[in-house]
Formats: structure tokens, sequence, C-alpha cells
């Protein structure tokens, strides 16, 4: 089981690195609103239509939600998941996919603190070793990047928009893995993304409103029948479903930590599609983040409290969801 959801943790990691890059290319021809909307609504149809090919049924997984499970859905739809997506693909239209990938590794920084504060999950000194790295190396990555390397000098609020939308990644953990003892993951991920993109919808009319009725489209072919459904269907469906899955099997923590290979993936693919480069800081930057994330990974492991298992244990409301159709 435990080797299963580090399978899962790293398919979503890679295509994560690879969403980066599809989001570098989206986000400057796309309004970031239009963006967020079509992803989160399209993704979370397909995956509902995922659950009628199963025989699942979401509408019997609604209703049974309590008021508890109502209130994680919304943390991890909205602050967990459309805002940051806004934040993260406005940043990305203004730096590069190689920079905005390795700033999307602070995610995992993130959820460990949250991981710690709001789950009591322990961190060992080792473990916080590999925070000191990972924060090290991103930020010279970051500031060699500014200072003529591969994002340009004119970045900064770029790369402030995805650190920021990194953060809430971080929070996402939390309500997710709290969703994961109660739902099976399949409606999970439908039900966040489905009430992700409702949340997008007043932000989408305000600005409407406001800019005469609108915003940026203008794709090119390749971008709205290649690069989007791509980035559609493997980053809101495929890597979502492996991440949440994680979080079933794993500890938010060891799925934080995983996440810190999301730079390997994401350099890699801005390598091979957009063709950028390294410079020798960034390059360091990265050995130096990286290690940190291998740090985080292979330290002592220590397991979820009672406190935090007994919740979901008592409760069986949607006991049949979980041990029955997930994916």
């Amino acid at each position: 089981m435990r080797l299963r959801g580090i399978v899962y943790a790293f398919s979503g990691s890679l295509i994560f690195g690879l969403g980066a890059v599809l989001a570098n290319i989206i986000g400057r021809e796309i309004a970031v609103t239009y963006v967020a909307l079509l992803t989160l609504g399209i993704g979370g149809l397909l995956i509902a239509a995922g659950l009628l090919v199963t025989g699942t049924s979401l509408r019997k997984v609604v209703l049974k939600l309590n008021r508890r499970d109502w209130l994680n859905l919304f943390l991890l739809a909205f602050p967990g998941t459309s805002l940051p997506l806004l934040l993260i693909v406005a940043g990305f239209a203004q730096t590069s996919a190689l920079v905005g990938g390795f700033l999307l590794q602070l995610n995992g920084v993130a959820g460990l603190a949250f991981a710690v504060i709001l789950l009591r999950e322990r961190i060992r000194w080792k473990q916080g070793l590999g925070i000191v790295l990972l924060l090290g190396g991103s930020v010279l990555v970051v500031f060699s990047g500014a200072n003529g390397g591969g994002s340009g000098s004119n970045n900064l609020l770029g790369d402030a928009l995805i650190f920021l939308g990194a953060i809430g990644i971080g929070f996402g953990f939390i309500p997710a893995k709290r969703l994961s003892g109660r739902v099976a993951t399949m409606p999970v991920t439908a039900l966040r993304l489905l009430l992700g993109a409702i949340t997008v919808l007043p932000l989408l009319a305000i600005q409407l409103l406001l800019g005469g009725g609108t915003l940026a489209w203008h794709p090119s072919a390749s971008t709205l029948w290649v690069a989007l459904p791509a980035y559609i269907v493997l980053n809101f469906c495929l890597a979502y479903l492996a991440q949440q899955e994680s979080l079933r099997l794993l500890a938010a923590w060891e799925v934080a930590a995983i996440m810190q290979t999301v730079p390997i993936f994401s350099t890699l693919f801005s390598v091979l599609i957009l063709h950028d480069s390294l410079t020798l800081l960034q390059a360091l930057g990265g050995v130096v983040a990286l290690l940190g994330g291998l740090v985080v990974s292979v330290s002592d492991r220590t397991p979820l409290p009672a406190s935090t298992i007994a919740p979901m244990a008592t409760d069986t409301l949607l006991s049949e969801v979980v041990e029955g159709k997930s994916c």
C-alpha cells in the first residue's frame, strides 16, 4: 500500500511538472479566469463522467456529506485549488516555466508547515535541514534568473504570484488529507474541481463588467486544440486523482515532500518543449533544492497521530463510499 502511494505521488509530480510548462504557454494567450474556469469545470465534468461509467452516484455522495465535509471541500476548492490556480497561471504568463517550476516546489514546504500546525504531524531535525536547503535553492534559482537567467529582469511580480499560489497549494494538502478518509478519491476530486469552478464565476463576472465585457482570448490553434486539452486532462484529471489517492495512502508531509520533485520534471519539459536554458547558478540552486527534497523524503517517518485519525474512523457515514468504488 505504501509503495503504491509513493508511485501515485511521483506520478502526480511528473504530470504537475509538465503542467507548469503548459500553464506558461496557455497563460500568455488566454485570460487567467477563462483558463481557471475551463480547466476546473471541464476537468470536474470529465471525472464526474468517469464516476457514471463506474456506476458511482455523485449525488449520493453529496447527500451524505456533513457540515465538516463541506467546510473541508470549500477550503480545498477555493484557497487550496482555484485561487492558487489563478495566481499561478497569471504568474507563469510573466515569468519562465523554468523558474516557475522551481518556485512551485515551495508548495511542499508550505504543506509540511501546515501538516505540523494543523494535523500535528511531527518533523524531525533532518526534515528541517531539508526545508532549509529547499528554501535556499529556490531563492538562488529566482535571483539568478532575475539577474539575467531564463526568466529575465521584469518578472518579480510573476514570481511573487507563483509563490503565493504555491502556498495555497500547500494549504490544500490539509483539507484533502482530511477528506481522504471520508470520501473516495474520484468523488472528492470531482467535487473539488466543480466547486472550484463555481468560486471562479463571481471573479469572472466582475472582470467582464469592469473590462467592458472582454478578456484576453487569442489562443493559437496549437494552444486551443493541444495545450489546453492536455492541461485539462493531465493536470486536472490524472494529476489531481493521483495526488488525492497518494494522500489516502501516505501522510500529508510525505506527499508534500515527494512533490519537491516537480522541478526535475518542469525543468526537463521546459528544455524539451520551450527550449529554455539553464544558467550555472540556476542549476546549482536546483541541485541544492532537490537535495533538500531528498533529505526530507528519506528522513525518519512519523505515523499520523491518533488525534488526526480518530475523527475519521469514528464517523462511518460514508463508509460504503470510502470502501466502495475508488479510482
